[in-house]
């Protein structure tokens, strides 16, 4: 018989929401569902809980009933003098004294009375408070003769080193696994937060920002590879799907070097702890209460993808597609370099310098098209708190009738729940990453 155990902690934050005064902790709550997705940027958490608790002297809730068949008298407080706005918070889940983070973040906000409803977002709420780029001091005057004062925008000459330096600044409480991939030059907008860079990040360039939990903190990822491709793979996407409109194929060390320019290895290494493997093992009929899978096959549909890349001294862009030759344009990205200058006097540098770019740019294209036209599952399956997966970790599936449900997928999302109803979780399944059984093992 497994017990199911839980786990709250709050902390007391300062006016820079760094975690600084008293902690609570609570052992007991109604529900907790919780909701985590790479493809959002926000992990979510709503906690119901009476609006009345009984505290001891460790500062355990336990509870009003509990409270009731004890043979000495406990305080009664409101929830509301623990649980405040910005306050952070973990949550731990598990069963049998077996305790996993399956949360921290902030509190977002305090509503209802009966239950009390918490409502809590990941670290991204804190990156919510942070303009990407700090205003400017002194500040400058506005001229009322010159528009062009009044322009929001600005260059980012650098996007890695800008993030990286932007997170040092506030002095982030996570752990940070940053992109490798060369975005150069880009214009932002000064008034928007961390969060809506990021934004910006993934509609224009296709890079994804997430938190992934660990054993002992929660890791930012910014990666242009979400659904953690290997090496290999896009090697061998690059080959299928690249579209050549030259007459020499892109020397295959190039490639590779481009491949090394966009952080894969770095990306595709997975965290593996005694608590985190990364990986699951389900059975149907067996730890899988229910199922909605359906199996997607790679799309039929003819797309392709462009991605271009203007130099300093060049107007006309060097350029790749991917996808199939007289597929629909689904998407062009626009890259700019205006600290480098082609060697155009130069044949022998200018050629290349422009294999090379073409390699970084097939790489590129690649990288989003497969999120377009990738085998895989589409739906979910409800199983018990245990395995516990995290999105991007991967999952082997065995025992289906349909032979085709078998193999090692992606995790592309998890709902959580914990309650009266017992200890449950809803995995959400992307792409087919093996049919090998020893690759999950």
């Amino acid at each position: 018989m497994l017990n199911l155990n839980c786990k709250i902690k709050i902390y007391e934050t300062n006016k820079d929401l760094q975690p600084e005064g008293d902690v609570f902790e609570f052992s007991h709550v109604k529900d907790i569902f919780i909701e985590s997705s790479y493809k959002n940027f926000t992990d979510t958490a709503v906690i119901k809980m009476p609006k009345a608790v009984v505290i001891n002297q460790l500062n355990n809730a336990l509870g009003i009933e509990i409270a009731r068949r004890l043979p000495f008298d406990l305080k009664q407080r409101s929830i509301h003098e623990f649980f405040k706005q910005d306050h952070y918070i973990e949550i731990f889940l598990g069963y049998n004294g077996d305790y996993k983070p399956a949360f921290r973040g902030y509190i977002a906000s305090v509503k209802g009375d009966a239950p009390v409803c918490i409502e809590c977002e990941d670290f991204m709420y804190f990156l919510k408070k942070y303009k990407m780029v700090p205003d400017a001091t002194p500040a400058v005057e506005n001229d009322p003769k010159n528009p062009i004062s009044n322009n929001p925008s600005q260059l980012l000459q650098d996007v890695n080193e800008a993030i990286v330096n932007r997170l040092a600044q506030i002095k982030v409480p996570f752990d940070t696994n940053i992109l490798e991939e060369e975005i150069n030059d880009l214009i932002i907008d000064r008034n928007h937060n961390i969060v809506q860079f990021f934004n910006q990040l993934k509609k224009e360039y296709g890079i994804y920002a997430y938190f992934k939990l660990e054993e002992e903190k929660s890791t930012l990822y910014v990666t242009n590879n979400p659904c953690v491709y290997s090496e290999e793979e896009i090697s061998e996407l690059t080959e299928q799907y690249l579209i050549q409109d030259q007459d020499v194929p892109l020397p295959k060390t190039i490639l590779k070097r481009a491949l090394s320019i966009l952080g894969v290895n770095d990306i595709v290494s997975f965290f593996k702890s005694d608590s985190f493997l990364g990986e699951g093992r389900f059975r149907f009929h067996y730890n899988i209460i229910r199922d909605d899978l359906k199996i997607k096959i790679e799309e039929a549909q003819k797309i392709r993808i462009r991605a271009e890349k203007y130099f300093s001294n060049s107007n006309t862009p060097i350029h790749v597609e991917a996808g199939d030759p007289d597929g629909e344009l689904i998407k062009k990205y626009t890259l700019h370099d205006n600290q480098k200058a082609l060697s155009v006097d130069n044949a022998i540098l200018f050629k290349k310098e422009t294999q090379e770019a073409q390699a970084e740019l097939s790489s590129f294209a690649t990288l989003r098209l497969a999120q377009k036209k990738q085998t895989g599952l589409t739906g979910s399956f409800e199983t018990f708190g245990e395995p516990f997966m995290r999105p991007t970790d991967r999952v082997f599936l065995e025992d289906s009738e349909d032979k085709e449900k078998n193999g090692v997928f992606q995790v592309e999302g998890v709902k959580r729940r914990y309650g009266v109803g017992g200890y449950r979780q809803s995995i959400s399944l992307g792409r087919l990453v093996s049919k090998e059984e020893n690759k999950a093992s």
